[in-house]
């Protein structure tokens, strides 16, 4: 069985192909690929967290949230990742950042999509004019890492990319 698109939207396509399984045995699996994301976790001088409130359309429903946005097709190299979360930072946060850290990727839903999304730190931020995408409802704001730590805690803050990135960070001691 080749691959089948069985539905494409904007950048991403649900497929049904045959797949070995570890036994050998050749299934047809349906997946959703995804061309990947970043997140940045933005800090600013006085270690805050840069932190968005954004409106989701398929929750219908505000959350807050990291900056983060889709690789695009020309950004699927290591540098053109890194210039994907420069870009997001800008048209999200209006932010630029001259220090940078790589903290790895992370899979959000392995069992049906193939999505990688890659986690950063950003540093020594300035201000930068940028724009949101036309289907973005963003509102910024900053937390302290006590005032984000308590958002987990009581369910204000669940969004799990966001959760994710602050752990990795905080677990490399990136954060204080």
């Amino acid at each position: 069985m080749e691959k089948q698109t069985l539905c494409k939207w904007h950048c991403f396509e649900v497929v049904r192909q045959l797949q070995q399984l570890p036994d050998q045995r050749q299934v047809p699996i349906t997946t959703l690929q995804h061309p990947g994301a970043v997140v940045i976790l933005a800090v600013d001088q006085q270690g805050n967290i840069i932190m968005e409130r954004q409106y989701r359309s398929a929750i219908k429903d505000w959350l807050f949230e990291l900056p983060a946005g889709t690789i695009e097709a020309h950004e699927q190299s290591e540098q053109g990742i890194l210039a994907c979360a420069k870009r997001e930072l800008q048209e999200e946060v209006n932010m630029a950042a001259a220090e940078w850290h790589h903290l790895g990727k992370l899979y959000p839903a392995p069992g049906f999509c193939d999505e990688i999304q890659y986690l950063f730190v950003a540093k020594q931020l300035t201000a930068q004019a940028g724009q949101c995408d036309e289907d973005e409802f963003i509102e910024v704001l900053t937390m302290n890492s006590t005032e984000f730590e308590e958002g987990i805690v009581n369910g204000t803050i669940n969004d799990a990319k966001t959760i994710a990135c602050y752990s990795r960070a905080k677990l490399s001691g990136l954060l204080s």
